[in-house]
């Protein structure tokens, strides 16, 4: 079953300063409805941050946070210290734990983009942690480049606490790539940039397509060449 998700069609949050879809948002007024969640999935949300602003302090606990940066550029802080930025392409995960609080910001002059993901952390209690990745690979002969996995089949350049892999690639036009699913898994992809196919069924730019019960995936590009996120989770956990 592959199930289309067209960005005009997301829900979210307006403000002045942010933009904010969501694929997915575990809140209660979404319980018993496809945008809950896919598998330990949580959170998958569309974010556009304005120059000048952002998230300031915040906390998290018990997930595992997954950022791409698509546009532009985001600086990260918390209270124990740690202070990053990244830009186009990178990546960060970090480990909640037993909680952490930390900030957002756009230092740029332009609107930042990015996705986040948020994944149940496989236990409580962990002792929080970040990595941030740049500039990994945009692409690699044997296809994605796995930014982060604590899928035991699925080696991934972050480990995480959580049976799940977050990986990207940037297809350019006319060119296909297969992925396999194995049982008891699905995958929720991502047309960054512009339109794909997945198995035959079209994916608008910015749109996305939940995946269950498929053993493999086959992406395509046509005229336009588009950046791409695949996340593939165990159906079950605990």
């Amino acid at each position: 079953m592959i199930r289309i998700v067209q960005y005009e069609n997301l829900k979210g949050v307006d403000t002045p300063d942010i933009q904010i879809r969501d694929h997915f948002r575990g809140s209660p007024e979404n319980r018993n409805t496809p945008r809950f969640g896919l598998g330990p999935m949580r959170v998958l949300a569309d974010t556009v941050i304005s120059a000048g602003s952002g998230f300031p302090m915040h906390s998290h606990k018990n997930f595992e946070i997954v950022t791409f940066v698509c546009e532009g550029a985001v600086a990260h802080e918390d209270t124990a210290g740690n202070k990053g930025l990244l830009g186009p392409g990178d990546v960060q995960a970090m480990t909640t734990g037993i909680g952490v609080m930390h900030s957002e910001e756009n230092p740029g002059d332009q609107p930042a983009r990015v996705y986040q993901m948020w994944f149940h952390a496989e236990k409580s209690g962990l002792k929080p942690t970040y990595t941030d990745l740049k500039n990994p690979p945009s692409s690699l002969p044997e296809g994605f480049t796995v930014y982060a996995s604590g899928a035991p089949h699925i080696l991934g350049l972050i480990p995480i606490h959580q049976n799940v892999a977050v990986m990207g690639t940037e297809l350019q036009r006319n060119t296909s790539l297969l992925w396999k699913l194995r049982p008891g898994r699905s995958a929720y992809l991502l047309a960054v940039d512009g339109p794909l196919a997945v198995n035959d069924s079209g994916i608008p730019a910015r749109g996305g397509a939940e995946i269950i019960g498929e053993q493999g995936i086959r992406i395509t590009t046509q005229e336009t060449p588009t950046r791409v996120l695949l996340i593939d989770v165990i159906n079950k956990f605990e």
